[in-house]
């Protein structure tokens, strides 16, 4: 059976909104074990190794991506090197450049794990940067109304996109994320109706 993959964002968790949202979709659906959203480090090369560990389990039965902020950077990198399809909500494109702003004590809200976030840690987003995606693998998803990130740079970095969902309004959470569950869901394969 496919599986989707939800990678969440920066000091976010692995019960974040649209990982509930789509898991809860997926159950009603008779998959409840179809979305799988780990708890990942904070540290990039971790949560990286981590979540090649999950797609390598899976890949022989369909493994696809769907990552939101941070975890759209991810999602970017680990797509392009197993050859995944791709859902990325407001991505983080420019990762290592947006969290230098970050740098120094972090706690997250969520988990309430503390921890120091430094240079070196921005030396290994580097290292996940993608200069030439493949277009065909994602579904961008962005909303024009997002606080944190300016949509415009996902359109330059994701030109001509298998599929674009672009909305006016919003904000990076991606609100009314919902209405797109049962897309996800058939784009990942895990639902065929």
């Amino acid at each position: 059976m496919p599986v989707l993959l939800y990678i969440h964002w920066f000091n976010s968790s692995d019960r974040s909104h649209k990982a509930t949202v789509l898991m809860d979709a997926a159950a009603k659906m008779g998959q409840p074990n179809a979305v799988l959203s780990p708890c990942l480090s904070w540290q990039p090369a971790k949560a990286i190794a981590q979540l090649e560990a999950m797609i390598e389990k899976n890949l022989s039965q369909g493994v696809t991506l769907i990552g939101s902020s941070l975890g759209g950077f991810y999602a970017a990198f680990l797509a392009e090197k197993y050859h995944l399809n791709t859902v990325l909500v407001n991505p983080a494109v420019q990762a290592p450049t947006l969290l230098t702003r970050h740098l120094g004590h972090q706690q997250n809200p969520y988990t309430n794990e503390a921890y120091e976030l430094t240079g070196a840690h921005m030396l290994e987003l580097e290292n996940l940067v993608i200069a030439q995606p493949t277009p065909k693998r994602y579904w961008l998803m962005v909303q024009e109304g997002d606080e944190v990130l300016d949509y415009r740079a996902a359109l330059t970095a994701f030109p001509q996109v298998a599929r674009l969902t672009q909305e006016a309004g919003g904000d990076h959470r991606f609100v009314d994320f919902e209405r797109f569950t049962g897309d996800i869901l058939r784009f990942a394969q895990i639902i065929t109706d």
